[in-house]
């Protein structure tokens, strides 16, 4: 059993006389304390990489028509007698991005007199193919087909006033609207 001497608690200047006497290992410990924290802290983030990819950008394309006529009228016809025909040209183009369904459009049709659209047939070509042949008071929408992007069509309309029309329509007029429709194709 140790002596109550040797149990006794080192006073202030023993602990202080220590520490002089042993400094050098405890500046040392903690020097090897502190460098193995920083080595746990930075093996773990030696290795690194990075990559980029700046500027990203997402823009939408256009579906757009070209019209060599825009805001003009392909037929304009004065004087025409029975069994006459007259004609008129216009250049189309898909300007989009994509693909496109195609249609034209009359609307708005006056007549004076009323009947005298029925008198005049009404033919559409597409180059050599016909995309419309009847009167122009049927006409509504005609389906054009699928164009590339940048295709071109040439279409000529060319009217004719029946060769049976009598005297009832001399001096008679008639006015029609053309309106080119696309919208993207799926194809």
């Amino acid at each position: 059993m140790p002596s109550p001497e040797q149990a006794a608690e080192p006073t202030a200047q023993e602990r202080v006389a220590w520490m002089r006497q042993n400094s050098t290992r405890i500046i040392i410990a903690l020097a090897v304390i502190v460098i193995a924290a920083l080595v746990v802290v930075f093996s773990f983030s030696l290795f690194g990489s990075s990559s980029a990819n700046p500027g990203n950008t997402v823009a939408s394309g256009v579906m757009t028509i070209d019209n060599d006529k825009e805001g003009v009228a392909i037929l304009e016809v004065e004087g025409l007698l029975p069994g006459e025909s007259a004609e008129g040209t216009v250049s189309i183009t898909n300007v989009g991005d994509a693909s496109g369904s195609f249609t034209l459009t009359a609307s708005n049709l006056v007549s004076d007199p009323a009947d005298f659209v029925s008198t005049l047939t009404l033919v559409i070509s597409d180059g050599a193919d016909e995309v419309y042949n009847d009167t122009l008071a049927d006409m509504a929408t005609v389906d054009l087909g699928t164009w590339a992007a940048d295709e071109t069509h040439d279409f000529t309309f060319t009217v004719t006033f029946d060769a049976a029309s009598g005297n009832e329509f001399q001096g008679a007029t008639s006015s029609v609207d053309f309106k080119w429709d696309a919208t993207q194709s799926n194809d």
